[in-house]
């Protein structure tokens, strides 16, 4: 009959108690790495303190998620606009280029342009200093020749100097319209880089918010945790004024498995009285059996302790030198205890299921 109760118990040791575990380590957790998502505890006093920071951490870090999201795409959107800023630089820069190649080539056709209307003058153009032709001609089929040569020569040369005056005129339109682009692209990179600013001076902010609630936080769950150290280490204080002689029923009553002596351990110099609740426990979890151990070996003792449940309410009960210690070896005195500071700690929960809870 031991082992029947000893399974179906002890998986409500495992489950309700060990939220008071949790508590323990996710404080230590805290502190040590700011973490707040799976902060669990224990108790009610200050719980509503402890509530209300973590719902403001959780919230400033699903704030600064977000923030950390849009810093990204501003700084995205902060690299197209300097590339698009960066290749209207360039293509002004080529545009200048040609636009002073242009410039050379129409003034270098104009300097032609001019030669040979100063070549035309001497061979044809004047004729009034002699009756006979070109002043500088000896022939005047010479001088014909030469007249026609040059007028289409000068036509196809202005040509020339018009067309490049079209191309510049061309490329200037293009320059100053990608000076505008440059312009329009330089305001949307301002502008990037002013949300840009904006995101990660946000993102500092929250980064300093979350610290500080960390901080709070981490703060607050160990003023809850001394709480209820306190409150245990009380109720176990009265405990043991009540404990002028042993509870009766508090003693092994099982004839069919008489129960084992612990052997003793540094712990406990008082037994203290259990209440009925806990007086009950014994008999349903162990059936009075102080050093009973359960068939699969999680849960042990008269009350049927994890190692984890016990170590924690060890502590809280002032006994820290029995954490580590298997709770079925530890004495009567000192499992009744932790007991006693379990259930200042954490009421029946560590028992449900069993015959002894509402």
């Amino acid at each position: 009959m031991l082992h029947n109760r000893l399974a179906p118990t002890g998986g409500a040791i495992a489950g309700s108690v060990g939220r008071s575990i949790t508590a323990a380590t996710l404080l230590a957790s805290l502190i040590a790495a700011a973490t707040l998502s799976t902060l669990v505890v224990a108790g009610t006093a200050g719980a509503d303190q402890v509530s209300g920071l973590k719902s403001q951490a959780e919230k400033i870090s699903q704030e600064l998620i977000q923030e950390q999201l849009q810093v990204g795409a501003y700084q995205q959107q902060y690299s197209v606009a300097s590339q698009k800023v960066a290749v209207d630089s360039q293509d002004i820069a080529l545009t200048e280029q040609q636009i002073n190649s242009d410039m050379r080539q129409v003034k270098a056709k104009e300097h032609q342009v001019r030669q040979l209307a100063i070549s035309s003058y001497v061979f044809d153009g004047n004729q009034s200093a002699t009756s006979s032709g070109s002043i500088f001609s000896d022939h005047e089929s010479t001088a014909q020749a030469t007249s026609e040569y040059t007028t289409i020569v000068v036509g196809n040369i202005a040509k020339a100097v018009a067309q490049l005056h079209t191309a510049q005129h061309t490329l200037v339109v293009h320059q100053s319209a990608l000076q505008q682009q440059q312009a329009q692209d330089r305001s949307a990179e301002n502008e990037q880089a002013s949300d840009l600013s904006q995101a990660n001076s946000t993102e500092a902010q929250l980064n300093s918010d979350q610290s500080q609630v960390t901080g709070q936080l981490a703060v607050a769950v160990a003023q809850e945790a001394a709480a209820q150290t306190a409150a245990a280490t009380q109720a176990v204080a009265a405990a043991q004024k009540q404990a002028v002689a042993p509870s009766p029923s508090s003693q092994p009553t099982s004839s069919a498995s008489p129960p084992t002596t612990p052997a003793p351990v540094n712990g406990a110099t008082t037994d203290p009285a259990l209440n009925p609740f806990l007086q009950c426990v014994v008999q349903a979890e162990s059936g009075g059996n102080y050093g009973a151990v359960s068939p699969n070996g999680l849960y042990m003792g008269a009350f049927q302790f994890s190692q984890p449940t016990w170590n924690y309410a060890a502590q809280s009960a002032g006994l820290p030198q029995l954490v580590g210690v298997p709770p079925n070896t530890a004495s009567k005195a000192d499992q009744d205890t932790v007991a006693v500071a379990l259930y200042a700690l954490d009421g029946e929960q560590p028992w449900l299921g069993d015959r002894c809870s509402q």
